[in-house]
């Protein structure tokens, strides 16, 4: 059983292996600057999940204060061998709830082309392509955003 529970420092080091290793599967390398979040991720983020099994990080997802009730999802990464098994709409939906009862009006997040299988899950749960650019390391990245109604 993999279970979902708020980040803690003890698993820093699997959470930085998780985003080192997915984003050179996509095709991306590490970035100083971009990925500044891997030295601190409590600092970064206003919430941050991972999934475990047994003491291994296989999944996380976490969101960043945007300001103005708007969040960016981030990081919402798997284990290759960990895909297909309904864990990444747990993950989501860990995020989203917190969102809502966060009083969000926006989430948005952005996400590679070739990452068709996670811009499926985004679709069904209601995110819409939105204009714009967010380029990674030449690569262009799909905008998404997820509106809230009004409470």
């Amino acid at each position: 059983m993999v279970d979902i529970v708020p980040f803690d420092s003890r698993h820093a080091e699997g959470f930085a292996a998780l985003v080192v290793d997915t984003l050179r599967e996509f095709g991306f390398e590490p970035d100083p600057v971009l990925d500044d979040d891997l030295r601190d991720p409590v600092a970064t983020y206003a919430a941050l999940w991972v999934a475990i099994d047994g003491d291994a990080v296989v999944g996380s997802v976490a969101l960043r204060d945007l300001g103005n009730y708007t969040y960016e999802l981030k990081r919402m990464y798997l284990r290759s061998s960990y895909r297909d098994r309904g864990l990444g709409k747990r993950l989501l939906a860990t995020a989203l709830d917190w969102a809502r009862s966060n009083r969000a009006q926006v989430v948005r997040l952005d996400t590679a082309e070739s990452m068709v299988t996670a811009r499926h899950l985004y679709e069904a749960a209601g995110f819409v392509q939105v204009p714009g650019e967010a380029p990674r390391q030449g690569q262009q990245r799909l905008l998404y955003e997820l509106r809230f109604p009004a409470m």
